[in-house]
């Protein structure tokens, strides 16, 4: 039995943290990558179901805040003054311990940002649920931030793997970039995770007159 399901391990050169991804405890936690110390934990399990040790580490989420379920990709946006930013992909499934109201009605992109010397956790940013359950993804799934601000999500695994669709979004939500990719020859056609990548450099000159 899977009971873990670690899709995610990110690594924070600069303090020596990994973040870490348990899609089937739909739960993330950060450690230090060399004393093992656990630094956070963000998950919906009541807390008097965790051993008291480890209850300190249970960050608690402001209002509004949504636990994550089955996610997948999550990855350090910045850190400063004990204010640490994260992206992640909301798959939104509950598997073991996840949001069990709004199971399966949607799935996101989100980001959260957590007060690591207060140990909270509040979302302030996602995008996902306008969409609706046509956009919900069972599994797989990323969000990459781009360096103009917007996001590229990938609803990786949409109408139960049979298409994949790329939306770009800034900021506010909106649409800048939507891809949708069907028609595989084996009738599923699911990407893990989508980039947005540069396919020339900044200083290339096209010269037509070669």
């Amino acid at each position: 039995m899977d009971w873990l399901h670690i899709n995610t391990i990110s690594y924070d050169d600069k303090t020596g943290n990994i973040l870490l991804s348990a899609r089937n405890q739909d739960m993330i936690w950060s450690m230090n990558y060399q004393t093992n110390k656990i630094n956070w934990i963000f998950s919906s399990k009541p807390e008097i179901q965790w051993p008291s040790s480890f209850r300190k580490y249970l960050l608690k989420p402001s209002s509004g805040t949504k636990y994550p379920g089955g996610q997948h990709g999550v990855y350090i946006l910045n850190e400063e003054n004990n204010k640490l930013n994260v992206l992640l992909y909301d798959n939104n499934i509950v598997v073991t311990n996840g949001d069990k109201k709004q199971n399966g009605k949607f799935s996101a992109a989100t980001e959260y940002q957590i007060d690591t010397k207060q140990k909270t956790i509040k979302q302030v940013w996602s995008y996902g649920k306008n969409l609706g359950k046509q956009n919900f993804t069972e599994v797989i799934g990323y969000a990459q931030r781009l360096n103009n601000g917007n996001t590229l999500i990938n609803f990786g695994f949409k109408n139960k793997g049979k298409e994949s669709n790329i939306i770009e979004v800034d900021a506010y939500g909106n649409q800048v970039f939507n891809l949708t990719i069907t028609n595989s020859a084996k009738d599923m056609t699911y990407v893990y995770r989508a980039y947005r990548m540069q396919f020339y450099p900044d200083n290339y000159v096209f010269d037509a007159t070669k």
